[in-house]
């Protein structure tokens, strides 16, 4: 009950910074300020222990970097990393973050998704991590 309640209060927190005083039909506005707000709520709900609050921090991450493309979001960078490579973490929470660790495009980040696809025994986490690591190696024109 109290992980619902939490992952509720995050989720609505960072909605609420986002769309706060945003009239449905214009485009949403991140300020900086908004930005480094979001971060820092994201790396509480992703260094929080709780596999549901972790993914959707996320999840979370990966809508407003499709937002805010600009923004480098590096506080993320790390505890994405550490759910990406702990094999002992829900599967979803790994593919969400390692989601987010991918739509970052860090070189950090991208050598953790390359280490866990090449050693991952979760068939489907590698499947996926493999998918992703040879995306970003079309992109900088390795194969």
């Amino acid at each position: 009950m109290k992980r619902t309640v939490l992952l509720l209060i995050l989720v609505a927190s960072v909605c609420g910074v986002v769309f706060a005083g945003q009239p449905a039909s214009s485009t949403v506005t991140l300020t900086p300020e908004k930005l480094a707000l979001i971060e820092k709520n994201l790396v509480i709900g992703l260094e929080s222990g709780v596999p549901t609050l972790q993914a959707s921090a996320a999840l979370v991450l990966h809508q407003v970097k499709s937002l805010a493309p600009d923004y480098s979001f590096s506080l993320c960078v790390i505890p994405l990393m550490r759910i990406v490579k702990t094999v002992d973490y829900d599967v979803e929470a790994r593919l969400a973050a390692g989601l987010a660790l991918f739509d970052l495009n860090s070189a950090r980040g991208d050598f953790a998704i390359a280490r866990t696809a090449r050693f991952e025994e979760n068939q489907r986490v590698k499947k996926v991590f493999v998918a992703m690591t040879y995306e970003r190696g079309l992109e900088h024109n390795l194969y």
